[in-house]
């Protein structure tokens, strides 16, 4: 409820604040927005602790919003997250009261995911953690700073401005991006535009582990990536009434959904150096996931290396487009799950991704094609169900198996033989 009411808040105040105080107490957070067209020329905003959570509204002279909630904290990154994300104006104020460490790291997550520095005319230091201002100094460009504790600003600033002189020399980049995973290198790219550029002249691996698609909603695309150092990041694609958005920052205009996210993928792969451990792909909708693999480039065509691909919720259609993608040398294993319709495995054997691969699953549901058609041996295990089995195709399972026994190593159960007594003797 609290995420829907920041967005609600935001949407109506982002554009016109210019000044921004936050005071945290023990058991209270003091939101104060200076708002342009207001009558009283700010808006305080108190988020206090009380396991009933409550909200409303006091105007007047002096506008005021009281938020009760248990996560009250949360409640306040959640607006405040949403005020900053997309913020692209320029604050006459910016002033904090009683930060602890902690606060700004979360300050700094959020600073960190934005496109450029925010920023400040007169920024307001008072009772803080040193080491935590310090921290965000670098996602803020700032024209005078004010504070009551004594600290070097100036050599501060120059030393984070020899850092980034250090890191716009390559060959000191590709040291330091050796030991640094997908999301360290995203922080990294938005530290300068010059040191966005060394990157791209490296190249480095993002070293991803496990991506996670779904489609299921032509307006949102949800895409979830693991990293070696197992963090994880989710980034979703919504489309919006006036353009689309990209986790929290917006986009004006017209968009093909699946083109942006398609552009992406390839940006993110494009350095990946490994196999890709686990690739899941959800559909459900037929006629966008159509639509995702017509805007495919055929660039992608053998080229996703891949060592254990899931499937679920697509056609035979889609499951051999996919497939067509993916780097025969890696692929291991393939599941496909849950098929949206009657599946056909006719034409699967033709392709040197089904030829090379080790182990297959189809659970879920079962396929269509006569077993005498299936060319499966190159597997040295699966689990596959069958609409019904003949007598005929037992025999013929009988007879390769001892052909191809050296690659295959056991039958999994069989249910709903045709003829099941006779077939079972015969096997």
């Amino acid at each position: 409820m609290h995420a829907c009411l920041s967005e609600s808040i935001s949407q109506h105040f982002k554009n016109r604040i210019n000044g921004i105080t936050v005071e945290f107490l023990n058991l209270e957070i003091i939101l104060q927005l200076y708002l342009l067209n207001l009558n009283s020329g700010f808006l305080t905003i108190n988020f206090q602790s009380d396991s009933n959570p409550s909200f409303y509204f006091l105007g007047g002279e002096n506008s005021r919003i009281i938020w009760k909630n248990e996560n009250f904290q949360s409640c306040f990154w959640n607006l405040f997250g949403a005020l900053l994300m997309d913020f692209e104006g320029f604050l006459d104020i910016f002033e904090i009261k009683n930060w602890m460490i902690s606060d700004f790291q979360f300050l700094r997550n959020l600073l960190k995911q934005r496109n450029n520095k925010l920023q400040v005319y007169n920024f307001s230091v008072t009772n803080f953690d040193k080491d935590g201002l310090k921290s965000i100094l670098q996602f803020l460009k700032i024209q005078k700073i004010k504070s009551d504790q004594k600290i070097d600003f100036a050599n501060f600033m120059q030393s984070a401005e020899k850092s980034r002189k250090i890191l716009e020399n390559p060959l000191i980049m590709k040291n330091v991006l050796e030991d640094l995973d997908f999301f360290e290198i995203e922080c990294l790219r938005k530290v300068s535009q010059n040191v966005r550029s060394c990157i791209e002249i490296v190249k480095p691996d993002p070293k991803i582990r496990k991506i996670s698609l779904k489609f299921q909603d032509s307006n949102f695309i949800p895409m979830d990536i693991c990293s070696k150092f197992l963090k994880n990041l989710s980034i979703f694609y919504q489309k919006t009434w006036d353009g689309y958005s990209v986790n929290r920052t917006s986009f004006d205009g017209p968009c093909d959904l699946s083109k942006i996210f398609l552009s992406d993928f390839e940006q993110i792969l494009k350095n990946q150096r490994v196999p890709i451990e686990l690739l899941d792909i959800q559909g459900s909708n037929e006629q966008f996931m159509d639509i995702v693999l017509g805007n495919c480039s055929s660039k992608f065509f053998g080229r996703v290396q891949v060592q254990n691909l899931s499937l679920q919720r697509l056609t035979d259609c889609q499951v051999f487009q996919i497939l067509q993608f993916i780097d025969s040398k890696f692929l291991e294993t393939i599941t496909i799950m849950d098929a949206v319709k009657s599946f056909n495995l006719d034409d699967f054997s033709k392709l040197d991704q089904w030829k090379m691969a080790k182990l297959l699953t189809i659970e879920g549901f079962s396929i269509s094609t006569p077993i005498q058609n299936l060319d499966i041996f190159n597997f040295s295990k699966m689990d596959i169900k069958v609409s019904d089995i003949s007598m005929e195709d037992i025999i013929h399972l009988k007879a390769v198996s001892f052909i191809h026994l050296r690659h295959f190593k056991k039958f999994s159960e069989v249910l709903g033989i045709r003829n099941s007594d006779k077939a079972e003797n015969q096997f």
